[in-house]
């Protein structure tokens, strides 16, 4: 090798080392505003989504009645009341006729639930509130019931409301949670039938799987986080127990096409980031 080759070589050794280390320190930096835009900005960039949800047998008098879902607040989980406020008058803006909640009030090991009751009352609909109890909430569950009650949600377990406008019907079932409750479908709908209107609130969204057999007309469900964190072209790299089939969004399922819904939550678990999976807000406007 002659003179002229061994400097080549070292120029170009040492030209690839610059790159490389430029590209490292730019990975770096990537990685840092990645992480750094994940937990502290793209976690309190709530999306309002508005959908048109249509629903076979809804009466006539409950046609462009709003309802506002939000879930998994996992409160005490990098995440409390000071930023639960603003979803509070997000909610309220909306102006709902109906709320709910599905499930997972709390983060797993929160042991203090009844100072968030005067922030939960502060939520407002026309005509009531539900919830359903999510699996973190089993950990203290009749004392989260018992939260949410005084914060004047009707709590559905196993059970189903009625509201009553005129002479038309509007039922609203509820299941326990399904990873470790006692759910009971058929329980919930007792005494219905299919020309019934029936909304269906579980936390875990692939128990949609069963509920063809029931007079259930639509559901709604959260559990998922929507994945948490999202990649372009693949999808989501999180996926929870029971909410493997259906992650995020509107689906309709079986041969009658019921449709579910699946919230992607306000707080998070396991992680405290999000990342293309923004926390939501869900407002549905019902047609026949």
């Amino acid at each position: 090798m002659n003179d002229l080759q061994r400097n080549t070589e070292k120029l170009n050794r040492r030209s690839f080392l610059k790159k490389s280390g430029k590209w490292s320190i730019g990975l770096l930096a990537a990685s840092a505003l990645t992480g750094a835009y994940s937990f502290k900005a793209e976690r309190f960039w709530y999306q309002i989504k508005e959908i048109q949800l249509k629903v076979k047998n809804l009466p006539k008098a409950f046609d462009g009645w709003r309802i506002v879902q939000f879930s998994d607040t996992h409160l005490g989980f990098y995440y409390d009341i000071e930023d639960f406020k603003l979803v509070i008058k997000k909610i309220n803006r909306l102006k709902p006729d109906l709320i709910f909640f599905t499930g997972d009030l709390i983060q797993a090991g929160n042991m203090e639930p009844e100072r968030y009751i005067s922030y939960l009352q502060e939520l407002k609909a026309a005509h009531g509130k539900w919830a359903v109890i999510g699996n973190h909430d089993m950990s203290i569950k009749n004392r989260i019931i018992q939260v949410l009650q005084n914060a004047e949600f009707s709590v559905l377990e196993n059970k189903h409301d009625v509201i009553k406008v005129n002479q038309d019907r509007l039922y609203i079932a509820g299941i326990d949670d399904v990873m470790y409750g006692f759910p009971n479908i058929r329980k919930a709908v007792e005494g219905l039938s299919e020309q019934d209107c029936v909304l269906f609130l579980a936390h875990e969204p692939d128990i949609a799987s069963q509920i063809a057999k029931y007079p259930i007309k639509a559901q709604f469900s959260g559990h998922s986080h929507g994945g948490q964190v999202r990649l372009p072209f693949y999808g989501p790299l999180i996926r929870q127990k029971m909410a493997i089939h259906y992650v995020d969004g509107l689906y309709h399922i079986g041969e009658t096409k019921i449709p579910l819904y699946v919230n992607r939550g306000i707080g998070t678990t396991n992680l405290p980031i999000r990342l293309f999976c923004r926390p939501e807000i869900t407002v549905f406007q019902l047609t026949t």
